[in-house]
C-alpha cells in the first residue's frame, strides 16, 4: 500500500507545473493565479478522497486542472456582453495592444507568449498537455478520444508551424 503525502507536500511538487499550464492556456497572469487558485482548493477539498493505489497525486491535479479549465472556458465562451468599463477596469486602455505582453521582461518569455497567443485554442491546449502537463502520447490521446498516432502527427505539424513562425520573426 502506498503512502499517502501531505497535501502541502503534493502543493508544493505540482504548483509550477500545473501555473504554466494554466498560463499557456489563457496567457494572462491574473486570470492563470484564479484558476491555479481554483484548482487547488479543489483538490485540497476532495484529498481525502484521494487513493494513491489508482495514481500518482500529479495525475490526479492534472485532472484537475483540465476540468477547472475546461469550466473556466465554458463560463468564458457564454456569450456575456462586457462593458468598455469592465474592459478598462481589467487594464486594457484605449489604443493599448496587450497588457499582459507589456508585463513580460525577458526577450524568451516575451518570444513564447508572442508565439503561444497566435495558435489555436486546441494548439494551445495540445501544447499545454505535452509540455505543461508531461503527458505521453498515450495519455494525450486517451484524453482527447484520439490515436497515439494521430497525436504524435498533430504534436510535429504543431512544433514544425512554431518554428516556422520563429524563424520568419
Amino acid at each position: 500500500m502506498k503512502d499517502k503525502k501531505p497535501f502541502e507536500q503534493v502543493y508544493a511538487e505540482c504548483y509550477d507545473k500545473v501555473y504554466k499550464s494554466v498560463y499557456m492556456r489563457v496567457l494572462n497572469k491574473e486570470n492563470a493565479e484564479d484558476i491555479v487558485q481554483d484548482v487547488f482548493f479543489k483538490a485540497m477539498n476532495a484529498y481525502e478522497k484521494y487513493d494513491p493505489e489508482i495514481s500518482l497525486a500529479s495525475t490526479w491535479i492534472s485532472r484537475i486542472t483540465i476540468n477547472t479549465l475546461t469550466d473556466y472556458f465554458r463560463k468564458n465562451k457564454s456569450g456575456k456582453i462586457v462593458s468598455i468599463d469592465d474592459y478598462l477596469e481589467e487594464g486594457y486602455e484605449p489604443g493599448e495592444e496587450d497588457p499582459e505582453f507589456d508585463r513580460i521582461e525577458d526577450d524568451d518569455s516575451r518570444e513564447a507568449y508572442s508565439l503561444l497567443k497566435g495558435l489555436s485554442d486546441s494548439e494551445r491546449e495540445l501544447i499545454m498537455l505535452r509540455f505543461g502537463m508531461e503527458m505521453t502520447y498515450a495519455e494525450i490521446a486517451e484524453k482527447t478520444g484520439s490515436n497515439e498516432k494521430a497525436v504524435a502527427k498533430r504534436m510535429e505539424r504543431l512544433m514544425n508551424k512554431c518554428r516556422k513562425k520563429i524563424e520568419n520573426q
